[in-house]
């Protein structure tokens, strides 16, 4: 089991509303419900939502910024973004759009400015070790638009006034609470808990 459900897992308590944004093939559902939580995807990639649905997993076809203006105020208790953030159009009107739909946030993305990263792209002068996420990724085909660093995304949250609750080094299974936040030249993945207090 990847390392980052393992953290969300822990995080979200039984009977917890779920949704799932950019939800890929649905594992991480499946493992919600296993826990007694309801939970619900969106996904724009159609064969993968139909692969979703093929296993019973409550899942729904389109753009994620249009869909989730759609859902009622309030109506999950968590939203969940892995690996999802950085290939949106607008990573802050989409957060934005989610605090209506959810009190908690959990975002997790690799940390596009570790040293690693950063030496990488100085050395071979080319964006593709920036944004690709396997060898087959190049820059210009990469779903990967938004490249950020752990300290991006921790003034992005600020800025659009959400508390953050605990940050989480993802590789190394390390939490950090009281808006702490792991090394962002040495922590390669990491998980947000934010809270919409407004």
């Amino acid at each position: 089991m990847r390392n980052d459900y393992k953290i969300i897992l822990d995080l979200i308590p039984e009977n917890s509303k779920v949704l799932d944004i950019g939800c890929s093939d649905g594992d991480l559902i499946a493992l919600l419900a296993d826990k007694n939580i309801s939970a619900q995807g969106v996904e724009l990639n159609q064969e993968k939502v139909i692969s979703c649905l093929g296993r019973g997993l409550d899942v729904i076809h389109g753009d994620i910024n249009l869909i989730v203006e759609d859902f009622p105020y309030n109506q999950f208790d968590y939203c969940i973004l892995t690996q999802t953030i950085q290939a949106v159009q607008k990573p802050d009107v989409l957060l934005n759009t989610l605090k209506k739909v959810s009190k908690n946030i959990i975002v997790g993305f690799n940390n596009s400015g570790r040293l690693s990263k950063v030496i990488q792209f100085l050395l071979s002068g080319s964006f593709d070790s920036l944004l690709k996420k396997s060898d087959s990724d190049q820059w210009y085909n990469t779903d990967y638009i938004h490249p950020c660093s752990i300290k991006d995304f921790k003034k992005l949250s600020l800025d659009l006034n959400f508390k953050i609750i605990s940050t989480y080094d993802v590789i190394n299974s390390t939490q950090f609470t009281d808006g702490k936040i792991p090394s962002n030249l040495f922590c390669k993945e990491v998980l947000f808990h934010l809270k919409n207090e407004q």
